[in-house]
C-alpha cells in the first residue's frame, strides 16, 4: 500500500515531553512521556517487526507508558521475551516494546540495557534505559471502523472495482493477516450515481485476481474471498482465481456450486494461514496442528516467507475435507438477493469474513420482504440456507441491514456488570413471575440495573423502547406490524427516535418491530414466538449481560428449544463487553454423581473475531493454544468442586447435563451431585425404553 494511503491513519505529535500517538480513525490518543522534550524525525516503518502506519525517532533516556496499556517485551526481530506484568531488568540488547492501549505503538531501542516497572499495580509502565539512546516509535491505527466511503452506481462491474479496494484495510498479506487485528475495517460502500473511490484507497499489490462475470450474484459470492486475498476483482467470461505466477484456478459456473467452492477455499486457506503463522509474530504450539499436521504435505511455518501466489499453490495441494473438521465454525454466513441493495453490506460481511450466498429473486414479490439474511452455527434454520423470498422466514434466521453494522460503529458497548435490563409486561401475575425469575436466587452477574414495568402506558413504552441507555429491553406486550399495544394506546416502533442496544419482542413471528428498532439505532433484535420459561428468560439475560453474542445467548439459554426465534442484525453482535477472553462453553456430562466429563469450546462474535487464539489453562488440558470458535472434545473428568470452580470463571459458560448453570445460582457440591443423579437416572430410563423398542423391532 502506498504511504499516502495510510499516512493519516495515525499522527505522531509532541506536546512538551509527551509524544502523542493520535489514532485518527478511532479518535483516541495514547501518550508516551519522555525524560526530555522529543525532537522527532521521520523514521522507516520497515524497522519494526510488525506493521506500523508511521514512525519517528528521537533521543531519550526513559519512556513512560500511561495507564491502561498492556506492554510486551520483544527482541528487535519480534521474538517474544515477556509481558511486563512485573518489574524486569533486561540485559543489553535490542528490544521492541509492544504497547496495546487506546492506540497501538511499538517502541524500539537498540544496544541498550533496560530497567522496567510492571503493570501489576495498574499504573504507568516505565522503561529506564542505561544511557540516552535513539528511540524509534511506530504506531498503527486499531482501525476498528472504516476510513473512507466508496460510492458505487448500480452496476456490477463498478461494484467489482469497489470490492478490489476493500483489502486496503489489511495491514499485510502474509499469513499473519489471519489475525483479526491485522485486518482493519474495510471502507464503506454506498450506492450513488457514479463510481467514486477516494484517492487514498488503492487495491493491494498481491498479484492475485478474482474473475467474476459482470452480475451481482458472482460479485457477492466471491467478495469475501477476494477481500481476504487482497485480490483485484475483474470481470470475465467465467469465474476463476488468477495467481501472479500465471496459474489459473477455475471455479464452478453454477451458482450454488460457485458459492460452496468460494466458502471452501476461504475456510481452507484461512485455516492453513493460521498454522503457517505459528512461528511468526505470536509463536504458538497449536492444538489443531496436532490433529491435522500428519495429513498435510508440508510443514506450514516453512511457507511463511513465500509470496501469496506461492503459498496458495501449496495450499491447493490440501483437500478441503482434510482441514474442515478442525477449522472454527464460521460465526456468520450471509444470504443476499442478486440485486444492488446488498452492495452496502459487503464491507461489513468482509470484516467478519462471512461467506456470501445468493438466493431469491432480484425483485421481491412482497415489498416488505428482506434483501439480506444471515445464519449462525449456534441457531441454524432447519431447512438449510434460507431465501429472502421465504414467507414466513424460517426460524433461526437473521435479517441483515447496513444500519445494524453502522449503529455498532457509533455506539459504546456497555461493560459487563453495568448492563441495564427492562421488561414490559401486561399483567401483575406476569410481572411477579418475571421479577422472581430475575432475582431468585440472585440477580445474574453482569446485570447492573433492572426493572419490570407492569401494564405500562404508551408514554412509558415509548420511553423504554427509545432509550439508548437500556441494554436489553424485553417487550412481552402484544405486538403486530411493528406496533406495541400499551395499556392505553399503541406505539409504532418506527416513530421512536432511538432504541435500546437489543430489543426482544415476545409473541410474534414477524420482524417488523425489530427492523424498526435497528433502524432507530439498535444493534439487534429478537422475535420470540411464545413466552419463555422463567429458567430460559433468566439464562438469556445472564448470557447477554456476560458478553455472549446475541445468537449464542439465545441458543445456550435453551430459549430456542422452547419457541421459534427470528432475529435482526449480525448473529454475533454482543450486548456487553467483558475484560477477559472470548466466552468459553463447557459442556459437561456426568459419568457418576461425583465425576463429570467435559468438552470445552468458545464463542466467536463481532467483539472476538475469527482468527484469535487462546490457551486453555484449566487443569487437565495441555497448554497448546487453539483457535477461538473450535471445540476440544478430549476434556478431563472433574469432580463437583472443580465444576463449581469452573462456573466461577468470568469467561465461562457451563452446560451441565443440558442445563445451563449460572454463578448466581449459588450451588453447592451437594446440589451438583443431586442434579447429576437425576440426569443419570433419566438417561438410564431413556436407555431402557430405547432398548425395549429395539427388542420389539428386531426381525425374527
Amino acid at each position: 500500500m502506498r504511504d499516502d494511503a495510510i499516512g493519516e491513519r495515525v499522527r505522531l505529535e509532541t506536546r512538551g515531553e509527551t509524544l502523542c500517538v493520535r489514532d485518527a480513525l478511532e479518535g483516541e490518543e495514547l501518550r508516551l512521556v519522555s525524560d526530555t522534550e522529543p525532537d522527532p524525525e521521520p523514521a522507516l516503518t520497515e524497522l519494526f517487526p510488525f506493521p506500523v502506519d508511521r514512525a519517528v525517532s528521537f533521543e531519550a533516556g526513559s519512556i513512560s507508558v500511561p495507564d491502561y496499556s498492556a506492554v510486551t517485551v520483544r527482541r528487535a526481530d519480534g521474538e517474544f521475551v515477556a509481558r511486563l506484568d512485573d518489574p524486569m531488568e533486561l540485559r543489553r540488547g535490542s528490544y521492541c516494546f509492544d504497547v496495546s492501549g487506546v492506540a497501538k505503538a511499538l517502541i524500539r531501542a537498540t544496544d541498550v540495557a533496560v530497567s522496567t516497572t510492571g503493570m501489576a499495580d495498574s499504573g504507568a509502565v516505565d522503561l529506564e534505559f542505561d544511557r540516552s539512546v535513539t528511540v524509534t516509535v511506530g504506531a498503527r491505527s486499531l482501525h476498528t471502523r472504516p476510513e473512507a466511503t466508496i460510492t458505487v452506481p448500480d452496476d456490477p462491474a463498478a461494484l467489482a472495482e469497489a470490492v478490489s479496494v476493500l483489502g486496503s484495510s489489511i495491514k499485510e498479506f502474509s499469513a499473519e493477516r489471519s489475525w483479526p487485528t491485522l485486518r482493519g475495517y474495510p471502507p464503506r460502500i454506498e450506492r450513488g450515481d457514479a463510481l467514486d473511490i477516494p484517492s487514498p484507497l488503492v487495491p493491494p499489490d498481491t498479484g492475485v485476481e478474482v474473475v467474476v462475470r459482470p452480475d451481482y450474484a458472482d460479485v457477492y459470492r466471491l467478495s469475501t474471498l477476494s477481500y481476504y486475498l487482497g485480490a483485484r476483482m475483474v470481470t470475465g467470461n467465467a469465474p476463476a482465481i488468477r495467481l501472479a505466477n500465471g496459474y489459473i484456478e477455475s471455479l464452478p459456473t453454477e451458482g450454488v456450486a460457485l458459492e460452496e467452492r468460494a466458502a471452501e477455499l476461504l475456510r481452507t486457506w484461512f485455516f492453513l494461514d493460521t498454522l503457517t503463522r505459528t512461528e511468526g509474530y505470536v509463536p504458538s504450539d497449536r492444538y489443531e496442528y496436532e490433529l491435522v499436521g500428519s495429513e498435510l504435505p508440508f510443514y506450514p511455518p516453512k511457507l511463511a516467507d513465500l509470496s501469496m501466489s506461492e503459498r496458495l499453490m501449496e495450499y491447493l495441494e490440501v483437500d478441503a475435507e482434510t482441514v474442515a473438521p478442525y477449522a472454527p465454525d464460521w460465526p456468520t454466513e450471509a444470504v443476499l438477493r442478486p440485486n444492488p441493495t446488498g452492495a452496502e453490506l459487503l464491507p461489513h460481511l468482509a470484516h467478519v469474513l462471512a461467506p456470501v450466498r445468493v438466493r431469491g429473486t432480484a425483485e421481491p414479490v412482497d415489498s416488505g420482504a428482506p434483501d439480506a439474511l444471515a445464519t449462525s452455527p449456534w441457531l441454524a434454520p432447519a431447512g438449510g440456507t434460507p431465501s429472502p423470498d421465504d414467507d414466513p422466514l424460517p426460524a433461526g434466521t437473521s435479517v441483515l441491514t447496513p444500519a445494524s453494522y453502522e449503529n455498532r460503529l457509533r455506539r459504546e458497548t456497555t461493560a459487563s456488570g453495568d448492563v441495564r435490563f427492562v421488561a414490559l409486561v401486561g399483567s401483575a401475575e406476569r410481572a411477579t413471575r418475571t421479577r422472581r425469575a430475575l432475582s431468585e436466587p440472585a440477580v445474574p452477574d453482569g446485570v447492573g440495573e433492572w426493572e419490570v414495568l407492569d401494564e405500562p402506558d404508551a408514554e412509558a413504552v415509548g420511553t423504554v423502547l427509545s432509550d439508548p441507555d437500556v441494554d436489553v429491553a424485553y417487550c412481552a406486550l402484544p405486538v403486530a406490524d411493528g406496533a406495541v399495544a400499551a395499556a392505553d394506546d399503541t406505539v409504532a416502533v418506527a416513530d421512536l427516535g432511538d432504541a435500546p442496544t437489543l430489543t426482544v419482542f415476545e409473541g410474534t413471528d414477524g420482524v417488523d418491530g425489530g427492523l424498526a428498532a435497528v433502524e432507530n439505532g439498535g444493534l439487534g433484535s429478537v422475535a420470540v414466538a411464545g413466552p419463555p420459561s422463567s429458567t430460559a428468560l433468566r439464562s438469556v439475560v445472564a448470557l447477554l449481560a456476560a458478553g455472549t453474542s446475541m445468537t449464542a445467548s439465545v441458543s445456550l439459554s435453551g430459549l430456542a428449544d422452547e419457541t421459534r426465534i427470528r432475529r435482526v442484525g449480525d448473529p454475533g453482535v454482543p450486548v456487553a463487553s467483558n475484560s477477559v477472553s472470548a466466552m468459553q462453553v463447557n459442556t459437561v456430562r456426568s459419568e457418576s454423581p461425583t465425576s463429570h466429563r467435559f468438552e470445552r469450546g468458545s464463542v466467536l462474535s463481532l467483539q472476538d473475531r475469527i482468527g484469535i487464539e487462546q490457551t486453555q489453562l484449566f487443569e487437565g488440558f495441555d497448554e497448546l493454544s487453539e483457535l477461538v470458535g473450535t471445540t476440544r472434545t478430549n476434556g478431563p473428568a472433574v469432580d463437583s468442586s472443580q465444576l463449581l470452580a469452573m462456573l466461577e470463571q468470568d469467561d465461562s459458560i457451563v452446560r451441565f447435563n443440558d442445563r445451563l448453570l449460572l454463578p448466581s445460582d449459588d450451588l453447592s457440591e451437594a446440589d451438583v451431585e443431586r442434579m447429576a443423579r437425576r440426569a443419570l437416572a433419566e438417561d438410564a430410563s431413556e436407555g431402557a425404553i430405547s432398548g425395549s423398542l429395539a427388542e420389539e423391532r428386531r426381525p425374527d
